[in-house]
């Protein structure tokens, strides 16, 4: 047996051994409001406004101090962020710093100069089914990026094919996409699946952050919210192994996002609700070792302890699903973001997985 062989077996037990520390979660569902930034939401949950963001708190452990990437908040380099676990700038970086439909044919591989693995190849390459429902024609990006002919190969166990988001699907009308992934979900579901929502973001350039029309917006979220816990918490195929993830690519100031050093564009919420999920929990609290709550400044991805960032979802959601990190990601690669803490035993098979996969994903890269 050779070495690659021998790495992908002992890679293959020490995940089925994690099981055993996994709160039986089967399915991870990735929601992102796009321009859902802190202050509006917090202000209208505490006008009961929105009561399924409310069950996010209150059920899940959360926080409304999270950040986005440090250079820049706006929508697509956020969002292939919140897929790749890299932040966007420098050689780690995924380097996508356009917010514009991207040219056809290309890719972030090709922006970058090599690939750039994300959620949908870790997933997808331990035999996962995967989607992506965005509400912008730009998310374009993520399924010429990850469909068969610009996939990576799988080394991983059985080959599952380079395509590795296996349904895509784009609808500028929420309600109606919305309608296609609960469809989807009870038809075939996806173990991994990111939901995009674009209402407050286009509610906020055209009436205003914290605009009656921003706040219409964001409370027809909720109600797509709702729809979907509606679906998790009554049909027996999830109930109970389903976990939610929330967070935004920014927030907004006025009539625009575009400045990195505005609070108001940086602070997001992010939080987790499902099974084995602290309910109610604060995540700074539940991190205080790995996480600094940073009140309202900006912290550069060089400082020592880092905040809770939108980059922290891809690995966190790979570790609910006991997979490892994301090769070559950067932010939350230890898996250590804890809602609430895994075992230590827990941690050190994650953290071994985790290695090995990026020696085998380096090793297919040469």
């Amino acid at each position: 047996m050779n070495v690659k062989a021998s790495l992908i077996t002992l890679l293959l037990l020490l995940w089925s051994t994690g099981s055993a520390f996994g709160q039986g979660i089967q399915y991870v569902i990735h929601i992102s409001v796009d321009g859902g930034g802190s202050s509006y939401i917090q202000s209208l949950i505490n006008d009961n406004a929105l009561p399924n963001f409310n069950r996010l708190v209150t059920g899940g452990a959360w926080t409304f101090n999270a950040r986005d990437d440090y250079d820049y908040t706006v929508t697509l380099p956020n969002h292939v962020t919140q897929v790749t676990g890299r932040g966007v700038e420098g050689v780690d970086g995924h380097n996508w710093t356009d917010n514009g439909d991207p040219a056809a044919g290309q890719t972030i591989h090709s922006n970058k100069g090599s690939y750039v693995a994300g959620v949908f190849d870790v997933a997808h390459d331990n035999g996962l089914r995967t989607g992506m429902y965005a509400s912008k024609t730009k998310f374009s990006l993520f399924d010429t990026s990850y469909k068969a002919v610009n996939g990576a190969i799988d080394l991983t166990g059985v080959d599952n094919g380079r395509g590795k988001l296996d349904s895509y699907v784009c609808d500028e009308n929420t309600s109606t996409l919305t309608d296609s992934f609960i469809t989807a979900m009870k038809s075939d579901p996806f173990n991994y699946v990111f939901v995009h929502y674009a209402d407050p973001d286009a509610a906020g350039h055209d009436g205003g952050w914290g605009s009656d029309e921003y706040n219409t917006a964001m409370i027809a979220v909720d109600g797509y919210l709702g729809r979907i816990f509606d679906m998790v918490t009554s049909d027996a195929v999830f109930k109970g192994k389903t976990a939610i993830v929330l967070t935004a690519d920014h927030g907004g100031k006025d009539y625009d996002h575009s400045d990195p050093t505005e609070p108001l564009d940086y602070t997001i919420p992010f939080g987790v609700w499902g099974p084995g999920v602290t309910a109610g929990a604060d995540l700074y609290a539940l991190n205080n070792t790995s996480r600094l709550d940073p009140g309202t400044d900006r912290p550069p991805y060089s400082d020592a302890v880092q905040p809770i960032r939108n980059g922290d979802a891809p690995d966190l959601e790979l570790q609910l699903l006991v997979l490892p990190s994301v090769p070559g990601s950067t932010i939350n690669v230890a898996q250590n973001l804890a809602v609430p803490e895994p075992s230590s035993v827990g941690l050190l098979v994650m953290g071994l997985a985790s290695l090995l996969a990026c020696r085998l994903f380096a090793g297919r890269q040469k």
